[in-house]
């Protein structure tokens, strides 16, 4: 009985990894359950023994969605640090690049198992960032907020440049060496106190402070000789 659920499970692995294959190439409208038979070189009816409809497939990958987030979470740092600020950025970039056509589909987004595991992970998320910047004012790694709910909008914004990083990159056709990580930290950087930035660049190295894109005063310089 063991042995025959084994083959079984393996079977559904090797038809998951086929059918997100396909999707990650032409979207997930683009097939149909006798398509997706084909690609599994099997028939139909093989095919729906295990997978009825596309959504039952789509419940199966947030299943596989879960899994990978949980892999990743078990190497947070037990103490509250920004490090599991980009361990979170490095968790949705390797989502990204495993499921894009996740990313890419508003009608995918919105079924239900996958915007169940997406609309949890992002609350995790921020509510994590939260927890970085209450930690960093304790001791006095970030400045007191200028203004109120500051800290709030940029736990929010990390989130959102990650998660929405596919999506702006082919909008912008971004061949450049912007990076969401170096994106991420240019909004948080500024707010460190001189203790902070020394630890920051301690535990990231110098490097951490290069710059990428046109300094402004070099764009505006440009703009007066046009």
């Amino acid at each position: 009985m063991q042995h025959s659920f084994y083959l079984l499970m393996k079977t559904r692995e090797r038809i998951l990894a086929a059918i997100i294959d396909a999707f990650n190439v032409k979207g997930y409208h683009a097939y149909s359950l006798t398509d997706l038979a084909g690609i599994c070189n099997m028939s139909r009816g093989n095919l729906a023994y295990h997978y009825k409809n596309k959504e039952a497939i789509l419940d199966d990958i947030s299943v596989m969605m879960t899994r990978d987030i949980k892999r990743f979470q078990k190497r947070r740092k037990d103490y509250i640090a920004f490090y599991n600020l980009s361990l979170d950025i490095r968790t949705c970039r390797s989502l990204q690049k495993w499921y894009p056509f996740v990313f890419r589909d508003m009608s995918v987004l919105e079924h239900g198992s996958i915007k169940d595991v997406l609309t949890h992970w992002s609350k995790e998320v921020i509510k994590s960032n939260l927890n970085a910047f209450a930690y960093g004012l304790e001791v006095d790694n970030i400045h007191p907020e200028p203004y109120d709910g500051l800290y709030y909008q940029l736990a929010v914004n990390a989130w959102l440049i990650t998660y929405y990083w596919i999506a702006q990159k082919e909008v912008r056709e971004l061949h450049s060496e912007e990076e969401t990580e170096r994106m991420v930290w240019s909004t948080i950087i500024p707010h460190f106190t001189d203790k902070g930035l020394k630890e920051f660049l301690e535990f990231y190295g110098e490097d951490s402070k290069v710059k990428f894109g046109i300094p402004i005063q070099q764009y505006m310089d440009l703009q007066h000789l046009i």
